[in-house]
């Protein structure tokens, strides 16, 4: 008869925790995000040295883009061979300076042919499509060609190398005449001098050589040569 009293007793007491309303479950206070932004590299006064480049070409372009200059460095292959056997290896080279702006259009539009004529190189080298600021770059040289061979655009999946796309761009001179504005490993901008007499055209040749300029919304000829006159230029892009 205990025993059944306990069992009794022990039930009820389950069923009173049981019944017993829970604390209600306080939300964790979300952690905050914390986003680092990168330190950039500014230009120091021992690079400057080393560029040789006139104090006003570099404050002129700071002013013009609000922002700081920078280096700006290429990667050359030194050939040598050694012991073990090995043929080369690369080193960074100093090759000029570059700033951020929200206005590379406008900055290169403005200054390219005055700096053109003094022996210099400016140019788009990065593209951020509207996420961050772009990077203007000047570098000492004369053909824009120039530009291709300091960024080593080429296209891999299509085996073209730099001299390869810098063929072909010498060949399309004999349709329009332009200039390179601009380019990345994998991508070239230009502005035309004089543009194509017939935009279809020169956009199937562009599209033969550049596929992925097509890129997944489904553009057509026709929409490629809308955007090279809207642009006065075209653009090249292999992923």
């Amino acid at each position: 008869m205990a025993r059944r009293h306990s069992l009794l007793v022990l039930l009820l007491v389950s069923i009173l925790f049981a019944c017993k309303a829970e604390k209600p479950v306080k939300p964790k206070k979300p952690v905050p995000m914390v986003i680092i932004k990168p330190t950039r590299a500014v230009l120091t006064g021992e690079q400057r040295k080393e560029l040789g480049f006139p104090a006003e070409v570099i404050s002129q372009l700071e002013l013009a883009a609000g922002a700081e200059a920078e280096p700006f460095f290429v990667t050359d292959v030194v050939h040598s061979a050694n012991m073990k056997g090995e043929e080369g290896f690369e080193r960074a080279r100093l090759a000029g300076f570059s700033v951020h702006t929200k206005q590379p259009d406008e900055i290169i539009t403005s200054y390219r042919a005055s700096l053109r004529s003094k022996g210099y190189l400016l140019f788009r080298s990065q593209r951020s499509y509207g996420k961050l600021n772009d990077i203007v770059t000047v570098v000492k040289g004369n053909a824009t060609y120039d530009i291709l061979k300091l960024q080593r655009t080429e296209a891999p999946n299509y085996h073209l190398d730099t001299m390869a796309i810098i063929a072909w761009l010498k060949e399309r001179q004999k349709d329009a005449s332009f200039m390179v504005t601009g380019a990345g490993p994998d991508w070239i901008e230009t502005r035309f001098i004089r543009p194509p007499e017939n935009s279809p055209v020169f956009a199937k040749k562009i599209i033969d050589f550049a596929p992925d300029v097509l890129g997944h919304d489904q553009q057509t000829v026709d929409k490629v040569a809308e955007s090279m006159n809207q642009m006065n230029g075209f653009f090249l892009v292999w992923d």
